[in-house]
């Protein structure tokens, strides 16, 4: 017999953004930081990229018209609630994301302004796709979350510290940019700085000690997105996106030989089971079967 209870469905984001082999970064961590946020996550491919834990060797970007036909084909079956932008590949990407952005009136878009790997050695945008991001791919979206080196190139601004920090996310917000987040990981202080283009909100913290943040700045984004989804103002959503990578963090662990992966599912490990859940006893039979105790 048929089921027919359907149960409700849930916030759909889609991540738009390259794919890492070792899933730390780009879409793996997207999704599995959207399902951690209990949303349902969707994935446009803009690039395929040959990395582990040690860093990235080659890209190969996705043709534009292979990536717009995978987010016309999303949009036209799926009521996307929020997106978030990481590695775009070439301009023709940014362009294609942009028209699209353009034609859905999205509300809920975060985009994370990659350009190279942290580890450095590889571009993962072309410099004409880097001029689009700043003069109008920015634009389109609620926020931008750029580290210390991203939100210096695109806001021509040398920043050493929170004050440096502030005065790129307000540059940037008169570039066109409706908020942003300037991330100071590389601080000695884990500060990030939130400007939503009326009122600034520093956000401190401390490092966790710990070289396996491989992700962090997608994870970081792609949370903001789930939040959004959700229905939290911008303001919470970022304050407790910071919250769950810190977290995530300091729960990472290690997967190869260069620096691991977050946690995104430190929750189920740490918290405890909903009540009424429990785990079968040793004797194998599940609880529900157990002879009832007076």
């Amino acid at each position: 017999m048929l089921n027919n209870h359907r149960r409700p469905s849930l916030p759909i984001v889609l991540t738009i953004a390259g794919f890492d082999p070792c899933c730390g970064a780009g879409i793996g961590a997207d999704l599995k930081t959207i399902s951690a946020h209990n949303c349902y996550g969707v994935a446009a491919i803009t690039a395929v990229t040959v990395q582990s834990t040690q860093g990235v060797k080659a890209v190969h970007v996705t043709p534009a018209e292979t990536l717009r036909a995978q987010l016309d084909t999303l949009a036209e079956d799926l009521q996307i609630v929020a997106i978030k932008i990481g590695m775009l590949g070439d301009r023709a990407n940014a362009a294609v994301i942009g028209e699209f952005l353009d034609r859905g009136s999205f509300a809920n878009v975060v985009l994370d302004p990659v350009v190279e790997p942290s580890a450095g050695g590889v571009d993962l945008l072309d410099a004409a796709g880097v001029e689009y991001l700043a003069d109008e791919l920015m634009k389109r979206v609620a926020v931008i979350t750029p580290n210390l080196a991203e939100a210096s190139m695109l806001s021509g601004l040398e920043i050493k510290d929170v004050t440096g920090m502030e005065a790129a996310a307000r540059k940037l917000v008169e570039r066109g940019a409706r908020a942003v987040v300037v991330k100071g990981g590389h601080l000695d202080k884990a500060v990030d700085v939130l400007f939503d283009g009326t009122t600034v909100l520093i956000l401190g913290g401390d490092h966790v000690k710990t070289e396996n943040t491989h992700g962090s700045g997608c994870t970081f984004a792609s949370a903001i997105a789930a939040l959004l989804a959700s229905g939290r103002p911008l303001r919470d959503a970022v304050v407790l996106a910071k919250a769950y990578v810190t977290k995530a963090i300091e729960n990472a662990f290690v997967i190869g030989k260069g620096p691991g992966p977050l946690d995104h599912f430190y929750r189920l490990h740490h918290e405890p089971p909903p009540r009424g859940i429990h785990e079968v006893p040793q004797h194998g039979m599940h609880p529900a079967s157990e002879p009832a105790t007076r």
